[in-house]
């Protein structure tokens, strides 16, 4: 794990939060008890690029949302929300980053790990942390991806890899995309694309419409 990564997710977490950061996590409807499992941290402006590996001369501030693992841990994951939102070369909006060339995980919330990893009941795939996380809250088993596309890697439509340690076979797993999947065809592409690979493992999928967008 990158040696400032374990040194943010590895201290004693002391409630302390950015303002703009605490007041985005509200937003989003998170609780300090979901804030301080999960380890959610606000990232010293000095390691936000030796975290990412790229500039980051505009960004004022940026969140870091920890990717916990199965085995109680963390993932050497490196997922933040940038302040203020940036523009990249062809002119796109983006406010998360990762480093560059860094393959997708599975997003695990700690409040309902057991349930997503044992459980037979139904299964929500969320695409964002913070509303996997406020549907964990609401006592659903859930995970998340970080994008549409993010449940597989790059040239391979199977499944990542952390999708063994769920128990999927027999299981209604539903997908709940972003609101622009009614009207963005390579939205709705790759979610019958995950679908698909969720019902070779034997799951049953589905798609499931949010009647309202969540914060991100």
């Amino acid at each position: 794990m990158n040696s400032h990564l374990e040194f943010l997710v590895g201290r004693v977490f002391d409630g302390t939060l950015a303002p703009e950061h605490l007041a985005d996590l509200r937003k989003s409807g998170l609780t300090d008890e979901t804030i301080a499992a999960q380890h959610i941290r606000s990232v010293p402006l000095a390691m936000i690029g030796r975290l990412l590996g790229f500039d980051v001369s505009t960004v004022t501030s940026a969140l870091l949302l920890p990717y916990a693992s199965v085995d109680g841990g963390f993932m050497p994951v490196v997922r933040m929300k940038l302040f203020p939102p940036q523009t990249d070369a062809e002119g796109h909006s983006f406010k998360y980053a990762q480093p560059k060339g860094s393959s997708p995980r599975v997003y695990f919330v700690r409040r309902c790990l057991h349930e997503v990893l044992h459980g037979d009941g139904r299964l929500l795939i969320i695409e964002g942390e913070k509303k996997a996380c406020c549907f964990a809250q609401l006592g659903h088993a859930v995970i998340g991806i970080a994008g549409v596309e993010a449940w597989h890697v790059k040239g391979d439509r199977r499944l990542l890899a952390d999708f063994d340690h769920i128990r999927l076979r027999d299981r209604l797993v539903e997908i709940v995309p972003d609101g622009d999947y009614q009207s963005n065809d390579n939205v709705r592409r790759a979610v019958q694309r995950l679908g698909a690979a969720l019902a070779e493992c034997g799951s049953r999928a589905r798609v499931v419409l949010l009647p309202h967008e969540l914060p991100q």
